[in-house]
């Protein structure tokens, strides 16, 4: 996101940004726990809001959006890690089955 901010320094939509009551910066630092459900009611709403009238940060956000979706179907979540390399694993620190590493 900053490589997004830093070239767009000299841009008119950049400018116009600029007179968003949440800045597109403080915005964009929001968006992951916006997507986690875990800002407040009022930040939430900052976030909201500033999408609804920024025009540069909602191509952004519909594009992270897309990405975890594309990304959190890539893995079953209940089997971070397979069986044997965790068994392997737990071995190695001598962790016992049950503590974390996938089961």
């Amino acid at each position: 996101m900053m490589l997004v901010s830093a070239l767009a320094d000299d841009d008119e939509r950049r400018r116009a940004s600029l007179a968003q009551p949440l800045r597109c910066w403080r915005a964009r630092r929001h968006v992951s726990a916006y997507l986690d459900g875990e800002l407040d009611a009022s930040t939430a709403h900052a976030v909201e809001a500033h999408l609804e009238t920024c025009p540069t940060c909602p191509p952004l956000y519909a594009s992270l959006v897309g990405v975890r979706s594309t990304l959190g179907g890539l893995r079953d979540p209940d089997t971070v890690i397979e069986g044997p390399m965790a068994a392997r694993i737990r071995a190695t620190i001598g962790a016992q089955p049950g503590e974390g590493l996938g089961t």
